[in-house]
């Protein structure tokens, strides 16, 4: 061998494992283009008799694979519309792309099958096996899939509308970009799914387990999710308006950025749950434990809260304009620079919140309880603050404005620097205050029940003083 025919030799050689090397290094584009499978009856139906014998010699290749004679199903692209496979044992089989639309495949093995991009529209899948199988791309509108068992399937993009999972497992398995519309969930498995950009909108999840699943970016607008769990499921960015989620677990889970406009939260379970900057606007929350949530950046416009638990809840810079907080609970909340104007908080508690530069406009106070509540330089001009128990409460270089305290009882409470000009404290208790000057009481609006400390005196009606200015 000539020196030139060795650097030839050389030269290719190098070439050919540069080319592998670049092909391996190429990325995978298997999720988003399924297999095509050119089989023996692509597009053609199968006869009856022949699809029995492929399914028995595909049953005899899965125990005996080195023999010749068994084969392995191969039914790409085939036509097998109304086909009859009712426990027939398709495991590992080659279906890529067929027509499988009103097959009965009820109690069949489909686990590890090659099923991307088939038509199962209306198949019945009831109590069949789809462990792993791979669904990318396939058509289930109105499949039959009660009970089907499919952890870690693939069904990236496949179609599910109005499909019926009903009690079904599919845990571990892989549903982004999938079409699950007015699909029944009830009482199904999903824990640990994957469902990110999926569409779940008007899906029935009634008592469905999604814990830990990955709802990123779905549509869930108007489903029901009464008493399903969501316990550290992933729900950022996804929508759920409207969505019916009373009883739902959502302990600890995250809902960053969703939205939750109108959606029904009645006894919902959100304790410790992450909810910054989602959207409650008219969300209905009663009787909702909310314990520790974060609620930062949040909008809760005229969301209905009564007798909910927010104890140490965090609404920092949160609005809660018109919101109804009724019987409440919020003890150590934090409402730094929250907003509420209009906000009802009748006869809640609010002892020990952390609300400073906070601002409240004509809010409603009245019978909460505030004891040492910090509202140091809040805005609460003309709120109502009627028999609130104030004690302790820190209202430093607060607004406070024709705000009312009719019969409140502020002892101990701090007022140093507190503008009150045309506030009403008639019959209110201000005999263990503290930082309150004759000036400005003297912009107040007091009466002969009003309490007031023995350093200061007590000035003219807030009639008579308006007339004498």
């Amino acid at each position: 061998m000539t020196p030139r025919t060795v650097l030839t030799l050389t030269l290719a050689s190098l070439i050919l494992a540069q080319s592998a090397i670049t092909d391996a290094a190429q990325p995978s584009k298997t999720d988003s283009h399924p297999t095509r499978c050119e089989g023996a009856y692509n597009k053609k139906p199968v006869p009856p008799k022949q699809l029995q014998a492929i399914v028995a010699s595909h049953a005899q290749w899965l125990d005996h694979r080195e023999q010749p004679e068994y084969r392995r199903a191969d039914l790409g692209q085939a036509d097998l519309n109304h086909a009859k496979l009712a426990g027939a044992n398709l495991e590992r089989a080659r279906l890529e792309g067929a027509i499988l639309r009103q097959a009965n495949l009820y109690q069949s093995n489909l686990s590890q099958a090659s099923l991307a991009g088939a038509d199962l529209t209306k198949a019945n899948l009831e109590d069949s096996n789809l462990v792993g199988a791979d669904l990318r791309h396939a058509r289930l509108s109105n499949a039959n899939l009660f009970r089907a068992i499919g952890d870690e399937a693939a069904l990236y993009n496949a179609i599910l509308t109005g499909a019926q999972l009903h009690e079904s497992t599919f845990e571990r398995a892989h549903f982004e970009e999938a079409n699950l519309a007015s699909a029944d969930l009830t009482n199904a498995s999903f824990i640990d799914t994957y469902f990110y950009g999926a569409n779940l909108s008007s899906a029935i999840l009634t008592g469905t387990d999604l814990m830990g699943a990955d709802l990123r970016h779905t549509v869930m607008t108007h489903a029901n999710l009464h008493q399903a769990n969501l316990q550290g499921a992933l729900l950022d960015g996804a929508r759920l308006d409207g969505a019916l989620m009373v009883e739902a677990d959502l302990e600890s889970a995250y809902l960053d950025d969703t939205s939750l406009v109108r959606a029904n939260l009645r006894d919902a379970i959100l304790r410790g749950a992450d909810l910054r900057y989602a959207n409650l606007r008219s969300a209905g929350l009663q009787k909702a434990d909310l314990e520790g949530a974060n609620l930062e950046g949040a909008q809760l416009i005229e969301a209905k809260a009564q007798a909910g638990t927010l104890r140490m809840a965090i609404l920092y810079k949160a609005i809660l304009d018109q919101a109804d907080f009724r019987e409440a609970i919020l003890s150590r909340a934090v409402l730094i620079g929250a907003r509420g104007t209009g906000a009802i908080f009748t006869k809640a508690d609010l002892s020990e919140i952390y609300a400073p530069k906070s601002q409240f406009h004509r809010a409603q106070f009245n019978e909460a309880a505030m004891e040492s509540a910090n509202l140091v330089a809040a805005d609460l001009r003309d709120s109502n603050f009627s028999h609130a128990m104030l004690m302790e409460a820190n209202l430093q270089e607060a607004n406070l404005q024709g705000a009312t305290f009719s019969g409140a009882d502020l002892s101990g409470a701090r007022l140093d620097a507190a503008i009150l000009h045309q506030a009403i404290l008639h019959g209110a208790n201000l005999s263990l205050v503290s930082g309150l000057t004759q000036a400005q009481l003297d912009t107040a609006c007091i009466d002969d029940q009003t309490k007031l400390p023995s350093d200061l005196n007590r000035p003219a009606p807030c009639a008579a003083a308006k007339a004498k200015r």
